[in-house]
């Protein structure tokens, strides 16, 4: 698993630690809404999809699918591995398949023709440069490059999927050019998740559900937020939630204000401030 983490080192060595994709705030709903069982959301399992997500979407943002310099090329049971689950492990697979959950609900879709570069145009979007994907299809079956990249991937039919959201998203532009309703996930946050052995999925989901609640909504990144809101957002359970919570809390990555409570056992919703990593 550990030579599969150079793909998402490459993109922190290349663009520095501030690299970064944009993730719809409604993914935590949309994850809670379609990955549950009996209605009763699946956390573990959906949590594992949004930290997916956010592999495809650094992998397919930076072109990193094929890494050239270490000969190496990363597919669904690799990234399965990272995100804390053995090759073989078949329990998450109707989730990221070819047609599975995350395609069915329009967020991924599978591709054979990947990226393996990146360059500006000259064209603006929002104020945002186009980013031009060069893809395999594009290249010139004579370059060096598409030799080597042909002489790494041993699958004949090796996909990859493309974040859909990036390029259009609930009727309008996608993440990589709209930012209203997304919240950041850099590389040097994703790193410290998936290298960390004392956090898991849940973790990361919980940690960045607060950080597009709170962070940059004033100067103090406070949010006052009850404990259904959340628990009906991200679809965890109570307990589950407070374990997960004393980690990140513990890490130091989040403070949590508690308010007190009063004779009829209801009280103000706690409030949260984001700290990060």
């Amino acid at each position: 698993m550990t030579h599969m983490i150079k793909h998402f080192k490459n993109i922190q060595y290349l663009y520095g630690n501030d690299a970064y994709v944009q993730i719809p705030n409604d993914i935590f709903r949309t994850l809670s809404k379609n990955i549950n069982k009996s209605g009763n959301t699946n956390i573990k399992q959906s949590s594992f999809a949004y930290a997916y997500i956010i592999c495809v979407s650094f992998l397919y943002k930076y072109a990193q699918f094929v890494d050239i310099n270490n000969k190496t090329y990363i597919q669904n049971t690799d990234l399965k591995q990272i995100l804390g689950y053995s090759k073989t492990t078949k329990s998450v697979d109707y989730i990221i398949k070819k047609d599975g959950v995350l395609e069915k609900i329009g967020l991924l879709k599978t591709v054979k023709d990947y990226p393996v570069s990146v360059m500006y145009g000259e064209d603006e979007y929002n104020n945002f440069k186009i980013r031009e994907f060069i893809t395999l299809s594009m290249m010139d079956k004579n370059h060096p490059t598409y030799k080597i990249i042909k002489n790494i991937v041993k699958n004949k039919n090796y996909e990859v999927k493309e974040p859909v959201f990036m390029f259009k998203h609930n009727g309008g532009a996608g993440s990589l050019y709209d930012y209203s309703n997304t919240h950041r996930v850099t590389i040097k946050e994703f790193i410290k998740f998936i290298c960390d052995e004392k956090l898991d999925n849940i973790d990361l989901m919980l940690y960045f559900f607060f950080k597009s609640k709170c962070y940059n909504l004033n100067k103090k990144n406070t949010k006052s937020i009850s404990l259904l809101q959340i628990t009906s957002d991200i679809g965890i359970g109570k307990e589950s939630f407070y374990y997960h919570l004393k980690t990140i809390k513990d890490k130091g990555m989040l403070e949590v204000n508690h308010k007190g409570w009063i004779s009829n056992g209801k009280g103000e919703p706690n409030e949260y401030r984001f700290i990060g990593i």
